[in-house]
């Protein structure tokens, strides 16, 4: 699912949940909620987070008893917190994320290791679709950690910002490229960490 279709299924949850969603004022009123980042179309997540403001505050069991009730399978809100008007939006607050490469055949994970360890030397260029069209990018700086997690996964922590994020599908080009040849693989983000390196939301 894209992004908006993720963003439109919430927001009408949320309308047969019927909870108090604040809307923005204007000709065009909207719910007030944003996620804190957008899921590339085709990875899945258990660790996404999403600010929502209310026109006035219910218990937040009550809330996440509601929302489940009325979202479609496949879909769950794990965990509620009240933030107060002092706390920054979540695009603002996160830096970086989880995520876990699963491959989707039998791997050679000794040649693997070697075109990561290559990959990990330097800069890794890749070419990045940018607003000013196609462009040469070096992903080495936003990429924190690519390990083995076990046989036939990865491990990988990259940032997460408005500025720029490592994008998974693109470090995986890179890596193919090193390697010679390209395996089927699905990715799924586990964790979003905040700017003082833990998992997010951490308010109070």
């Amino acid at each position: 699912m894209s992004h908006l279709d993720v963003q439109r299924l919430f927001q009408r949850a949320f309308r047969r949940a019927e909870i108090p969603v604040a809307y923005s004022q204007g000709f065009n009123p909207h719910p007030v909620l944003a996620f804190a980042t957008a899921l590339s179309v085709g990875f899945t997540s258990s660790a996404e987070w999403l600010d929502v403001r209310l026109e006035n505050e219910i218990d937040s069991d009550q809330f996440m008893k509601r929302v489940n009730e009325a979202l479609p399978s496949g879909f769950r809100v794990l965990e509620a917190v009240f933030a107060d008007d002092t706390v920054a939006a979540l695009s603002a607050l996160m830096c970086a994320a989880n995520y876990t490469v699963s491959f989707l055949c039998a791997v050679n994970d000794a040649a693997l290791q070697t075109a990561i360890d290559s990959l990990l030397g330097g800069e890794i260029i890749v070419n990045k679709h940018t607003k000013g069209g196609m462009k040469d990018v070096d992903l080495r700086p936003k990429l924190y950690r690519l390990v083995f997690d076990k046989p036939g996964k990865l491990l990988i922590t990259g940032e997460v910002s408005a500025q720029g994020s490592l994008g998974v599908d693109l470090l995986m080009e890179a890596l193919f490229a090193r390697l010679g040849e390209e395996y089927p693989y699905a990715v799924h983000r586990s964790a979003l960490y905040s700017k003082d390196g833990l998992i997010m939301p951490r308010f109070g």
